[in-house]
Formats: structure tokens, C-alpha cells, sequence
């Protein structure tokens, strides 16, 4: 997502639709990562890997998390408490959080006027996190720049939903990791690790606090 945006790929995309050969298809300014700053709503597994990746271009990474539990290769770490000064900082905002009591709508309309007018929204986490009437209204009245969503509020999206139709919007069905061909094969280590753990009295992996909900 956050490649295919700073390149403006879904007007070009429309372009080619029409079979026409527009250079200037892409109407929002181009995104140099080596200058960009990503804001990374959860820090986790997911997190860190894109704060990897990302840092991985060159981009200036900032995470929040509420519990650190592994190191996150070259980014600042804040609070969640500090979102609303931070939002006004980045190009990309990308929210990996689960589905929490504290998390559910977190991204609304209120949050969406803090952000750039360039910046864009990615949600890879949970759907519940983010308004997504908001978000399609941010869109379009150019408070944000454009989105890329795995994820949403209601699933399956309507097929009336202005989100399909407004420019500058990626949009993919919930698929990130289906048909990842090493999946089972990670969850068997996670398990057999885990019960080498446990035979030997030791702390276990990917533990849930059932009062937090992750």
C-alpha cells in the first residue's frame, strides 16, 4: 500500500482502464519515502515488521505502543496517549492495533482533520478501529489524500459504499496473509516451541491477557 500510493498507482490504474496514456493520470503530489514519515498505530509483530520495511526506505518511523514486548529496528516509540500530536507529522499512517474497547473507532472524523492534507491512511489490523463513513467523507472532501484498507468496519464492504468509488483508494478483501504458503508451518513452530516451554516451567510465546482482549 504504501508504495503503490506515494506513486499515485490507482489513477494510473484508472488510466489504463480507459486505455488511455496519461502522464499526468496522478493528480496528488508524488511521495519521496527517503522524506517521508510513517506513524505506526502498533508496534506488535505486524507492526514491527512494517516499521522494518519501512525504515527499510529510508522513511523516518514512529510507533505507538502500549506494551513493548521486542525490539523495533529504527523507530521512535511513543505512547498511544500521544497520537493526537503525532498525527499531524506523518505521510503514512498505518494501524496494525487489535479490537479493544480502547481501540474500537479510534480513527474518526476528529482524527482524520489532524492529518495531512498529502497524507493517507493504511489499515492492515483490525476493521473496528477506524470510522470508515469518516474515512470515505476524508477522502472526499480532501482532508486526507487517499487510503489503502484490508480491513473494515463492516465486512463484506457494501457494494454502494463510496469507498469504491473514490479515487486514490486501495482497497483488498481482507486477504493480506490468505494463501501464505508458510503460515501453518509458523503456527506449528509457535505450538511446539511453546510446549517446550511449558514442559520446562519457562515463560510462553504470544501470550493473551484476556483483560487487555490481545
Amino acid at each position: 500500500f504504501v508504495l503503490a500510493l506515494s506513486r499515485g498507482l490507482p489513477w494510473y490504474v484508472d488510466a489504463q482502464r480507459l486505455g488511455e496514456w496519461e502522464k499526468d493520470a496522478r493528480k496528488p503530489e508524488y511521495v519521496s519515502l527517503g522524506d517521508a514519515t510513517a506513524l505506526i498505530n502498533g508496534v506488535g509483530g505486524i507492526g514491527a515488521e512494517a516499521a522494518r520495511l519501512c525504515g527499510a526506505f529510508g522513511m523516518r518511523v514512529i510507533g505507538l505502543e502500549p506494551r513493548i514486548e521486542r525490539e523495533v529496528w529504527g523507530a521512535e516509540i511513543h505512547s498511544p496517549n500521544e497520537i493526537d500530536r503525532l498525527l499531524p507529522e506523518a505521510d503514512f499512517v498505518i494501524s496494525t492495533v487489535p479490537h479493544t474497547p480502547e481501540t474500537e473507532g479510534m480513527f474518526n472524523a476528529e482524527r482524520f482533520k489532524l492529518m495531512k492534507s498529502s497524507a493517507y491512511f493504511i489499515n492492515v489490523g483490525r476493521g473496528m478501529v477506524c470510522k470508515i463513513d469518516d474515512l470515505a467523507d476524508a477522502i472526499e472532501t480532501g482532508e486526507i489524500a487517499g487510503c489503502g484498507l484490508d480491513v473494515y468496519e463492516i465486512e463484506p464492504l457494501p457494494p454502494e459504499h463510496k469507498l469504491w468509488r473514490l479515487p486514490n483508494v486501495l482497497m483488498t478483501p481482507h486477504v493480506a496473509v490468505r494463501d501464505a504458503g508458510d503460515i501453518p508451518e509458523r503456527r506449528f513452530q509457535i505450538i511446539l516451541e511453546n510446549a517446550r516451554r511449558f514442559a520446562r516451567g519457562e515463560e510462553l510465546m504470544n501470550v493473551v491477557d484476556k483483560e487487555r482482549w490481545y
